[in-house]
């Protein structure tokens, strides 16, 4: 199976962490993209912290 680079967080206010992941295999109906580039705005670090979005975060 292949892998890919993700950069996770383990739960709110944690770290960010570059970790290799299985790459899902797509299920029917779907597609599997691949993306070359990527970038993080300031929501992105209200969401780690979990705070003023009005929406939980999943760790």
């Amino acid at each position: 199976m292949s892998q890919m680079t993700a950069v996770q967080v383990s739960g709110p206010g944690g770290a960010f962490a570059v970790v290799k992941l299985a790459v899902p295999e797509p299920g029917p109906n779907t597609v599997r993209i691949k993306i070359q580039a990527c970038g993080v705005c300031h929501s992105d670090a209200f969401a780690r912290k979990a705070i003023g979005l009005g929406c939980s975060t999943r760790a």
